[in-house]
């Protein structure tokens, strides 16, 4: 008869084994591992990417013309709301962070612009939407800088940032491996 340890042991094993093939299951597409992979290279983490496209439920199974779609679109998205998030903060901000609020807000309509641009490019010239979807990120990095100058302790923009900064280089990575239009 197997003992009390003996019977937790087996439920343990029965359990590991069943969450392990979840999460296979669950696994990112071939593409999508290669892409975040690439892109953690240069910005964030590999499961930061995955996440951040993952945000899409068809983004595992799309080929590189929807994945940018989908990556500048995703970039457009979090850049307008990170724009509104700001200014929501203007509308009760102290005069000393007044001045850093006002330059990330105008950092983030260019940020959002340089996606929207890229976004429109995508099927006519794919290496200007190549380098839009990269400009973004020194849009948003115009923010961190005016943060950093200032000392400004503003919750939430950093974060943000970042991860305007990860869309950036998730849509530059893609749109980087678009055939280009003769």
């Amino acid at each position: 008869m197997y003992s009390l340890a003996a019977h937790r042991f087996m439920l343990l094993t029965i359990l590991l084994a069943f969450v392990s093939r979840s999460k296979a299951a669950n696994a990112p597409s071939k593409f999508m591992q290669d892409i975040c992979k690439e892109t953690a290279k240069s910005h964030g983490s590999y499961d930061d990417c995955v996440s951040a496209l993952e945000l899409d439920p068809t983004a595992d199974s799309a080929d590189i013309n929807k994945l940018a779609k989908i990556s500048l679109q995703l970039g457009i998205s979090n850049t307008a709301d990170t724009r509104n998030y700001i200014k929501k903060l203007l509308k009760n901000a102290t005069p000393e962070s007044q001045e850093t609020l006002n330059t990330c807000l105008s950092s983030y309509v260019a940020a959002t612009a340089s996606f929207k641009s890229a976004l429109s490019e995508l099927g006519e010239d794919p290496l200007s939407a190549n380098y839009d979807s990269l400009v973004a990120s020194d849009d948003v990095q115009a923010c961190e800088d005016e943060l950093a100058r200032n000392k400004a302790q503003i919750p939430g923009i950093t974060t943000r940032n970042n991860y305007g900064k990860l869309y950036s280089a998730i849509a530059f990575v893609v749109t980087n491996h678009l055939p280009q239009i003769s």
